[in-house]
Order: C-alpha cells, then sequence, then structure tokens
C-alpha cells in the first residue's frame, strides 16, 4: 500500500490556526479547509457583529484558502456549518445564499451550542483543485 503524501496550505489573508491545526490541507485533487469561524480573537464584542457578517467573514476566509491552491469559490464542493444557536438559522441561510448565488455546494447544518469566541457561527469546506 502506497501512502499518499499532503500538503498543509496557509494563507496570511485568513486567521491564523488557534490551536494544533493546518488553515488547510491538500491531498491529491481536494482541499480541505478547517472550520472558519465568524470572528476572531481581534474581535472586540462578537456578540455585535451579526450572523450574516459572520457568515461572510466565515466564506471569504474559505474562498482566500482555496485561493492558495488556485481555486475558486465555485470549486467549493461541500460545506459543513455549524450553528450556536438554531434560531439564527434563516438570516445564516440567506448570507450564505447571497455568497454563493446560483452555486450549490453539498451541506450540512451542525447546531452546536457555543463557539470558540462567541462566533455564532463556524464553517469548514471541501474544495475541489484541478482540472
Amino acid at each position: 500500500m502506497k501512502l499518499q503524501k499532503t500538503t498543509e496550505i496557509r494563507c496570511a489573508a485568513a486567521p491564523p490556526p488557534g490551536g494544533h491545526y493546518a488553515q488547510a490541507v491538500l491531498h491529491r485533487d481536494t482541499l480541505y479547509v478547517s472550520g472558519q469561524l465568524g470572528v476572531t480573537s481581534e474581535t472586540p464584542d462578537a456578540e455585535n457583529v451579526g450572523i450574516a457578517e459572520q457568515v461572510t467573514f466565515a466564506l471569504h476566509n474559505i474562498a482566500a484558502i482555496a485561493g492558495v491552491v488556485g481555486a475558486t469559490v465555485d470549486d467549493i464542493i461541500r460545506c459543513t456549518v455549524y450553528v450556536a444557536d438554531i434560531a439564527h438559522w434563516d438570516d445564516a441561510n440567506r448570507a450564505y445564499a447571497a455568497f454563493f448565488g446560483a452555486h450549490r455546494p453539498a451541506r450540512s447544518i451542525v447546531p452546536c451550542g457555543p463557539l470558540h469566541f462567541g462566533a455564532l457561527i463556524e464553517i469548514e469546506a471541501v474544495v475541489a483543485v484541478g482540472d
């Protein structure tokens, strides 16, 4: 059995990892992007950042990380969305739809309770890379 190597991907335009994990890992033609929060440790008052802004922030980080390997938003094939309170879901879904437009990646929604830094949302993604 031949093991495939992976490559850690780093993007200065997105917040650095806050723990022992990579922003993303490239394996063959697939990029696995770690969960991106809707806020960072530098956000002074996370509770004053609305869910729509947090969704947009997290998705822009994913797009920036994907761009490091030449992928675009249309190459995002799957997202897992963790939401601290399902009551935020309608607004989160509208912001998500506005970001992606006609593109519809596969998606799972996971109500999860409190997130780090008071974030209301965390989104991880799988991205197709190359032809």
